[in-house]
Order: C-alpha cells, then structure tokens, then sequence
C-alpha cells in the first residue's frame, strides 16, 4: 500500500517498483533485472511493472483532498511535485479536476457576482453584450484547462487585424474590404471581462493562473478629447435650442430651456446622466452648488435606470457662472423639489437620445465635428483649468475617482514651466561652483 502524502507537499512514487520490506525474502520472479530501471535484483516488482507511466506525483492539498498525476521521466514528475508544493505553501494551488468547468459557467457566476456588488447597470449590461456577442461563442464551451495564453493571445490577434472579426466589415471609399479588425478600444474592452472572468476562477481555486495576464494588445492611438471655447459653448447652446427636427416621435415641445442645459453641461461637467437625473431639491442657489447623487442610464432591455453615480460618490459641484446660476433659479423657482431640473418632454428624465437629436443638428451646422455631450464635460474641465484651477479642483469637479485619471486626460493642458526650471537649475549650480 503507497503511504499518503503530507498535507500541504508534494512527493514523486515509482509505480512499477517497491523497496523490499524488513524482513521479506520476495521469489526470484519478483524482482526487476531490467537494467534500464536502475540495478538488477535491487528493485521488487509491483503489479503495475512496465505498464502506464512509471512516475507518479501525488499530493494531498490544503483541504485534504488528493490529487496526482503520472509522468514518464522520474524528473518530470520531480519538477511538477516541486512546483505543486510551492504552489500549496504560497496559496496559488488550483485543483486540476476544478479546471474541466467551463467558461461560460464561470462567467455566469462572475456576472452573477458584478450584479450582487450593485455595479452600475449600464456595465453589467456592457459585460452581459460583450459576452453574449463576443466570447462565449469562441470560449463558452471550452473547459478552463484548455484555455491557454498561446491560444488567448492568437484570438486577440486575430479580433484586432482579421476583417472575419467584425459582422460588418470596415471599407475604403472605393468599398474594398480594410485588413482591420475590432477597433483597439474594442479589443481592450474584450480582454477586460476575459481577464476578469478568469481572474475570478484563480480566486475560486479553479486555475492557478490567470492564462489572460501579459496578452499584447493593439495600442490605442494617441488622441486629444474636443474642448470647446466659451464662444463655441455660446453658439452651440443657441443653436441646439433652436434645431428643428422632423422625426416624428422628436417633436414633442421641450419643457427644458435647452440653452440653458448646455451651458450648465459646459460649465459643471457633469456627465449626462448626472444632469437628467437632477432634482429640484439639489440645487442650492444660496451656496451656488448642485449636489450631485444620482445618475440615470439606458440599459439594454431595461430602459432608464436611476442609480448611484458611475463612481457611487456624492458630491457638490459649484455653480460656476452668473447666467448659469440666474438660468437654473429661473428652472426651480416654485417648482416640487421632488421634480426634474431638466426634464424631458413627459415630464420624465430627458433621455439622451431626445436631446443629441437637436444637439447633433447644431454640432453639424456649426461644424464641430466629433462633439458629443460629453465634450461638453470635457469642456468644463479644460475651462477650469485654463482659468486658474489646480488638477486636484478639477478632480472634485468632474467626480474623477483620482487625480490620476484627471492627470492622464488634462496633462496636456499643464504649462511645463521648462524655462523657469532652466534658471532656477542654473543658478543652484553656479552657487556651488563658487
């Protein structure tokens, strides 16, 4: 009978041998003279001899179960119970039988885990498309096992440069067929809820590693977000007021000054869903602030959902301007606090799919090609800080979770202050040279 491991370490066993035991005289027939298998007549054969793989690394892991697997070569077998008992002593052991599941039955209870953490539901619905579109068709079925780096990295390869990718494949002007595939920020998007899906089995202990670490995706290309000036805020607040449009189901008569919704836009930077969902009640015309605690996004299937803000943060965001303020005191005045700020043409939350109708017809006419509302957010930023503020201001402004994430997109806008730096570097080395 083989002895059991120690729990928490690995061992290697040779199946087709045993050492002789005190005292017994095994029969001339039961011992090995196959020189390959080491020295003749010093090895006694078990019921196994020459039959299957000789090496047998087995192990017993932190929760008492035992596990093992053959090899041929008895240093093979050495390397895997090596690697095994390290991985048991720092915590990043998987049960190899956990890893038959497959993905589409992990990514079902790290959905199911996203949904309970109350993540916004515009991105679980996000999650939920990418999944049902893109990677469960290729991966639901297979086992975690079989998922491998070498064949992750081959798929986001081809997901960015094959144009088979894509349902409806890019073209030129003359209608040929582009080699591209998902745009890199699609394919980034797709790695992320790879990589989280499979990080999640690493956590639950059904993978030691996470095969989707160190994939190399395309580089998305440098570009800087539109900042408007406050002349093209003046226009396109007028202009979007003004648009006519003639779908019929967008011809329900505003019951929002849309003039004074863009400038607030452009002035506060708070993002569209912020906006929509801002009651009466949350603004304080005293104190010159709007305290910001709810959002409101369309979700697939779902409709408007009101929630928390996309960084479950309350703020209070102040009011920056003279007409702003004198627009919204005309908005609230002797109204419910309970009702919206900028309501749509029910009465409702503006959708913003009502609202880009007449806001893209005036982005066209005066030629700002690319605005969208949030350049409007973005403005709010970009004005803050040419006007004065510190990177930390504009953080509190926008609702950024961090100042980095402010840094990385508003970087460009910091003077670099190399001349100054210059004289004062010069002059600290001239002191020491005298």
């Amino acid at each position: 009978m083989q002895k059991r491991s120690s729990r928490g370490r690995a061992r290697v066993e040779d199946r087709w041998h045993r050492p002789r035991r005190k005292g017994e005289e095994p029969p001339l027939a039961a011992w090995c003279v196959d020189p390959k298998h080491g020295q003749p007549g010093t090895l006694v054969t078990t019921a196994r001899h020459g039959q299957g793989r000789r090496w047998l690394a087995r192990w017993v892991d932190n929760d008492g179960h035992e596990a093992s697997k053959a090899f041929d070569r008895k240093a093979e077998a050495e390397r895997h119970a090596a690697g095994v008992t390290a991985d048991l002593i720092t915590g990043a052991y998987a049960d190899p039988k956990r890893s038959a599941v497959t993905f589409a039955t992990v990514a079902e209870a790290w959905l199911g885990a996203k949904r309970a953490a109350n993540r916004a539901p515009k991105t679980v619905a996000g999650y939920d498309g990418l999944l049902d579109v893109v990677i469960l068709p290729k991966w639901g079925d297979e086992s975690l096992r079989d998922i491998t780096h070498e064949r992750l990295q081959a798929w986001f390869t081809w997901l960015a440069t094959d144009p088979a990718a894509r349902k409806y494949p890019k073209r030129d002007a003359k209608g040929d067929v582009l080699p591209v595939g998902f745009s890199p920020a699609r394919v980034t998007q797709t790695h992320n809820v790879v990589h989280q899906v499979l990080g999640y089995a690493v956590r639950a202990k059904y993978l030691a590693v996470n095969p989707a670490d160190g994939i190399e995706l395309p580089g998305k290309p440098a570009s800087r977000e539109l900042a408007l000036t406050h002349e093209q805020v003046r226009q396109l607040a007028a202009e979007t007021a003004s648009a006519t449009v003639r779908q019929r189901s967008d011809t329900r008569p505003s019951l929002t000054s849309l003039d004074a919704m863009v400038r607030f836009l452009a002035y506060s930077g708070l993002r569209f869903g912020e906006a929509a969902a801002l009651r009466v009640g949350d603004v304080d015309l005293d104190a010159r602030r709007v305290n910001v605690s709810r959002g409101i996004t369309g979700v697939r299937g779902k409709g408007r959902i009101e929630g928390d803000t996309k960084t479950h943060q309350r703020r209070p965001v102040p009011i920056l301007t003279t007409e702003c303020l004198e627009e919204l005191r005309q908005a609230v005045t002797g109204r419910d606090p309970a009702e919206y700020v900028f309501p749509g043409p029910d009465g409702g939350p503006m959708t913003v799919g009502w609202f880009r109708v007449r806001f893209d017809k005036a982005v066209e006419k005066l030629g700002l090609t690319g605005a969208t509302p949030h350049t409007l957010r973005h403005t709010a930023g970009s004005l803050a800080l040419a006007s004065g503020a510190s990177i930390v201001t504009v953080q509190k402004l926008l609702g950024h979770r961090n100042a980095t994430t402010t840094m990385n997109v508003y970087s460009h806008m910091l003077p670099d202050d190399f001349d100054n730096l210059a004289a004062a570097m010069d002059s600290a080395a001239k002191a020491v040279g005298r």
